[in-house]
């Protein structure tokens, strides 16, 4: 049980971090006050066209 949760734990940080990393400008962004980036196309067309 506990070397499964160690996994898990692996798992949620290495998704922690590709989020991180593929939305690094929009974050930039939001930090420095500028306008935030346009989504990409296959973004919109996914119903995320925030």
């Amino acid at each position: 049980m506990k070397k499964a949760l160690q996994i898990l734990l692996i798992v949620i940080a290495v998704a922690c971090g590709l989020f991180l990393f593929i939305h690094r400008r929009v974050i930039a962004a939001y930090l420095k006050g500028e306008p935030l980036p346009d989504a990409p196309e296959w973004h919109k067309s996914c119903g995320h066209s925030a």
